[in-house]
């Protein structure tokens, strides 16, 4: 990739005795400096704080949830050759057993990438690429999830009964907004919407991550390790469909059948999409009981057989992917520069009644 030099031109410096302050005078162009100084150390500050919050996109705690302390690097690359490059220069190449994932979001596979013959080598790659935005989606729901929790426990009302449909409980008189602040009720509604529900347990069962080596292992088979057309033309890796306007028509697709492959603007928000869709639709309840147990991702993908036509076959296929890869090696991993941010299979179970994560769906 090219990089474009920029060049600077330094003004004359005022000298410093100039700038006193105190009983001498200064004149209105040393005034309107200190000003313009002043507002461009306050505009850095608040500009860095935009880029967090744009990038988690979420209303979040600072003080009782995981900080982003680095920020992602963004490419895009439309050769597999400078894909390599990128994979190696970031540290995304060889990784180490059990560590820290550099936080590289590769924004697209290259168009080039289904030709790659080596299936050793086409596995790596897409594998080392794809790592760090599931890592990063899953960091995502896990943020929402540990700032919902810290809003349950304040609220002083039964879990089983805990409705976020109305101000005021019915069957217990609770008034459960009475106990937050104006953001966090804010916050509970639209997870509410997102997620599809307003009962607090089941609620708090679907704001949940999936276990990287099953995110891994769907996207591997349901692009064929990045050879398919949908995750080349739309950045689709798990081939979900779609009747809305955005989406690439099958080639086999049936007379009189009007589904499309669901389209994205990047690899990242595929990944968002389908965790999504695990954690809200009625077709995985099965999978998101299992997770209140474990996050095996060879458990968990016994939730799946309403993903695929192929049913108890396609979860077979999803196993043995995991398996014969070893993907639940890279359930371990973490984001290099990511604060407190737990792995798989070391989040907080809830037992409490009021906290409770059974999902009543």
């Amino acid at each position: 990739m090219s990089q474009e030099k920029i060049q600077y031109t330094q003004k004359p410096q005022r000298p410093l005795s100039v700038l006193r302050f105190g009983a001498e005078q200064f004149d209105m162009g040393d005034s309107l400096t200190i000003l313009f100084l002043l507002f461009m150390v306050i505009g850095v500050f608040f500009l860095r704080l935009d880029k967090v919050d744009r990038f988690v996109d979420k209303q979040i705690t600072t003080a009782v949830l995981p900080r982003i302390i680095a920020e992602p690097v963004i490419v895009k690359e439309d050769h597999t050759v400078r894909l390599m490059e990128q994979l190696k220069t970031s540290g995304l190449w060889d990784l180490p057993d059990y560590g820290e994932i550099p936080v590289m979001i590769v924004n697209n596979y290259p168009i080039d990438f289904h030709m790659l013959e080596d299936i050793g080598l086409r596995k790596k790659i897409f594998l080392h690429t794809l790592l760090p935005t599931a890592l990063l989606a899953r960091h995502e729901v896990t943020l929402e999830r540990l700032r919902l929790q810290s809003i349950l426990a304040k609220i002083n009302c039964s879990s089983d009964q805990l409705n976020f449909t109305s101000t005021t409980n019915e069957a217990q008189q609770c008034l459960w907004q009475s106990y937050l602040a104006a953001d966090e009720v804010g916050f509970v509604k639209g997870l509410c919407k997102t997620y599809r529900t307003t009962d607090a347990n089941e609620l708090l069962g679907r704001v949940d991550s999936l276990p990287v080596s099953l995110i891994l292992a769907q996207g591997a088979l349901e692009t064929s390790w990045g050879r398919s057309r949908f995750a080349r033309e739309g950045n689709s890796i798990f081939g979900m469909w779609t009747w809305k306007t955005k989406g690439i028509v099958p080639l086999k697709r049936e007379e009189g059948k009007t589904h499309k492959v669901k389209a994205y603007d990047s690899i990242l928000d595929s990944v968002r999409a389908y965790q999504l869709t695990l954690n809200r639709l009625d077709h995985y309840e099965h999978l998101r009981n299992l997770r209140l147990e474990t996050y095996d991702s060879l458990v968990l993908a016994e939730g799946l057989t309403l993903y695929s036509q192929r049913g108890s076959e396609y979860v077979n296929d999803i196993k043995n992917v995991i398996l014969s890869n070893n993907l639940q090696a890279y359930d371990s991993c973490t984001l290099k520069g990511f604060e407190g941010e737990p792995a798989a299979g070391e989040y907080s179970k809830i037992n409490s009644t009021r906290q409770a994560a059974k999902a009543s769906l």
